[in-house]
């Protein structure tokens, strides 16, 4: 009976942790090796659903470590390797420790993924798109036109390339990205908080500031 009891509780507490809290898709917003500098290794994305992990290295969601193991405070490879501890800062943010080299000494890089959400907007994609937005950052304007080449044919021939620099609305579930393209390759993409006709919230903005508001140009 004891035993029964004990395991029932041991669910209730694993199922709390690692199901209600962890459950959904989380993206890397940054990685800390210890150096104190912020450093951005491209697009991951962690998926859990209860004691089970997907960890994606693509935007297209194809590339992925699969079959991971969730515990109590630790990841596992399908192989009962350790793949990360991890830490639940609040509801919406999820630290990874993995083990790793930096310049080469053996150092845990500290992983900071955030929830990713569904987008708050009544707009489609196509409406997004036709808007033209601006971020005003340190006196700094940048513009966010969207599916247009933003290098001018000069440029263009100068560097003797097809394709320079691109922001293209792209989707993962209900969530709007603003995706940089360069040299007609991804080069990093933004989840979107919110979307109005009037301006544009972005979020976990990798190495950047949590979040960031352009304001729709007149």
């Amino acid at each position: 009976m004891r035993t029964a009891i004990s395991l029932i509780l041991l669910t209730i507490i694993f199922n709390s942790v690692n199901g209600q809290n962890l459950n959904g898709k989380w993206i890397l917003k940054e990685i800390d090796s210890g150096n104190d500098k912020k450093g951005y290794p491209g697009f991951q994305l962690l998926e859990v659903n209860d004691s089970v992990a997907e960890f994606y290295t693509d935007f297209s969601l194809k590339k992925q470590v699969p079959n991971l193991k969730v515990l109590e405070d630790e990841i596992l490879t399908s192989k009962n390797g350790k793949f990360a501890k991890y830490k639940l800062v609040n509801d919406n943010h999820l630290k990874l420790f993995i083990d790793g080299k930096a310049n080469g000494k053996d150092a845990v890089f500290e992983c900071d993924f955030y929830r990713l959400e569904p987008t708050i907007t009544t707009l489609k994609k196509e409406d997004i798109e036709k808007m033209t937005f601006i971020i005003i950052e340190n006196e700094r304007e940048t513009e966010f036109a969207f599916n247009k080449e933003l290098w001018d044919k000069k440029t263009l021939e100068q560097l003797k390339r097809k394709e320079g620099e691109k922001k293209i609305i792209e989707q993962i579930d209900s969530t709007f990205f603003v995706s940089m393209y360069f040299d007609g390759k991804r080069n990093g993409s933004v989840p979107i908080k919110e979307v109005t006709t009037e301006f544009l919230k972005l979020y976990a903005i990798p190495t950047g500031p949590m979040e960031m508001i352009a304001y729709r140009k007149e």
